[in-house]
């Protein structure tokens, strides 16, 4: 979404400092939301705007929106992806469907995360084929262009601004014009700030959203990265462990949170802790050596010799 711009010069030497701290760790999923070092992290969030149409040439075009007809969000068609004579995925084929909120697990090593690197056009299939509903050719588009197509994805890690605000990563994150004097001095849109208020709702970071993002618990700031993508409003949504190194409550809402984003979104969510996989899943796909082992729901993918042998233990 956020992709920062190294090149231009401000006397705003603090934000400037930040941003070229920030610019090698930030998500590559935001890296599509342009932004100089003209940043001002106090600015009044009412006289932001993310929706000016004077200014929207400067914005390349986007992809027209992805063809959901067959009820299918996500296809992979006999995938597989090698490294040298290594094959990270091994003629994977998996459907995800529109509105469906679907848990991938496995054993380090299993393919996890070149799926979704594959999805996101980081890796390239070696063969087969990946389409975002029936119009998106993932395999021939752009990371950048995948994120504008409605894809989003997080990470991990959290990758937030930690000395700007929480509404000030918010903002940055959303759509349209990335030019920081377009994107953060003119007012929002009604469209706009209904999407801020519902992220900030859903986030459950009201209290601290003129708070510093360095203040924020590791699992806020896990929630702080998963509203910035809400704020461009994607289909599908993509979280690679996002409990990893939280608290039990923290596990807990972001259990409520993923349930909640599915009202509205499309769901892959890689995960290791069965807890939290019990609590959201309604069907499981298990990965291993880059090919699917089983799936079903978390129940009968349990109680599989495979998955027992090869993942869970005895």
């Amino acid at each position: 979404m956020t992709k920062l711009d190294d090149s231009s010069k401000t006397t705003a030497k603090p934000a400037a400092k930040l941003i070229g701290q920030q610019n090698n760790k930030l998500n590559p999923m935001l890296q599509h939301s342009k932004v100089n070092q003209q940043a001002n992290p106090t600015l009044d969030p009412e006289s932001y705007s993310i929706d000016d149409p004077a200014t929207s040439g400067y914005s390349r075009p986007k992809p027209r929106g992805a063809d959901f007809t067959h009820g299918v969000a996500l296809y992979l068609e006999n995938v597989s992806v090698w490294f040298d004579a290594f094959r990270a995925l091994n003629d994977l084929s998996l459907y995800i469907e529109t509105g469906e909120l679907r848990c991938i697990i496995g054993p380090n090593g299993a393919g996890k995360t070149t799926l979704m690197d594959v999805i996101t056009g980081k890796t390239r299939p070696t063969e087969g084929s990946v389409f975002f509903g029936q119009s998106h050719n993932l395999a021939n588009m752009s990371t950048e262009e995948i994120a504008e197509a409605g894809i989003g994805r997080k990470f991990q890690k959290p990758t937030v601004f930690e000395n700007f605000t929480v509404m000030d990563n918010l903002l940055l994150a959303a759509p349209s014009n990335k030019r920081v004097s377009n994107s953060l001095f003119s007012r929002l849109s009604a469209d706009a700030k209904n999407t801020l208020e519902s992220t900030i709702e859903q986030i459950r970071l009201r209290d601290m959203v003129n708070k510093p993002a360095g203040l924020l618990s590791h699992g806020q700031k896990q929630w702080l990265e998963i509203g910035m993508l809400l704020m461009q409003q994607p289909k599908l949504i993509l979280l690679d462990e996002p409990v990893a190194g939280m608290t039990d409550a923290e596990t807990e809402h972001t259990a409520e949170l993923c349930l909640e984003l599915k009202k509205n979104h499309t769901l892959v969510v890689v995960e290791h802790d069965m807890t939290f996989i019990d609590a959201i899943s309604e069907k499981v796909t298990v990965l291993a050596n880059g090919a699917i082992l089983a799936e079903g729901t978390l129940a009968e993918v349990q109680a599989n010799e495979d998955v027992i042998e090869t993942y869970l233990g005895r």
